[in-house]
């Protein structure tokens, strides 16, 4: 699938979830997702750190929950012939920065990413909030890549916080091994 249009769908899937106010957990079961969110205690070695991240203990808001259980569990169920796959754990850290979502789009370029192991093409792995229409979700970059048998996602959402004045940068990462 092309990547833009795919990264369309993803910013409309939050959009929608966003939307959505009064939500229980259970449906994010029901629509696919996985109850297997696992906070992490660092930033996993494969994945470049900017400058002036801030661990935070903030819990994961349930619309980003909603979008990471269906979004990312969704993906990792099928593979591209369809067949079903195997899911693990959405493991996840959040951090705070004084840095703009548009840094964190600026940082997380396909080229840095491809450097570090990540599958990169020539278009922008990243989507602006305001350009898609959803300004509540300042910038959001997905990557895979496959690496000796397992296959991985991972999910940057970089989220304004017009309180504090800093960015809620959330990192959420799916593995995967192919089912036999």
């Amino acid at each position: 699938m092309n990547r833009k249009l795919w990264l369309g769908w993803i910013a409309a899937l939050v959009l929608t979830t966003l939307a959505c106010s009064v939500v229980d957990t259970t449906i994010g079961k029901l629509i696919g997702g996985s109850d297997n969110m696992t906070v992490v205690a660092q930033l996993w070695s494969d994945v470049p750190r900017m400058d002036g991240l801030t661990p935070s203990q903030m819990d994961m808001p349930l619309p980003i929950k909603l979008a990471a259980r269906t979004i990312i569990g969704n993906l990792g169920r099928l593979n591209k012939e369809g067949e079903d796959k195997t899911t693990g754990n959405i493991d996840w850290i959040v951090f705070t920065s004084r840095q703009t979502p548009t840094d964190v789009m600026n940082f997380y370029t396909a080229a840095r990413m491809k450097a570090s192991g990540w599958e990169a093409g020539d278009a922008s792995p990243c989507v602006s909030g305001s350009e898609t229409g959803i300004p509540q979700v300042g910038a959001f970059c997905v990557f895979q890549k496959t690496q000796n048998g397992k296959q991985a996602q991972l999910a940057i959402l970089a989220a304004p916080d017009e309180q504090t004045r800093q960015t809620h940068i959330f990192f959420l990462r799916l593995e995967m091994t192919p089912s036999r």
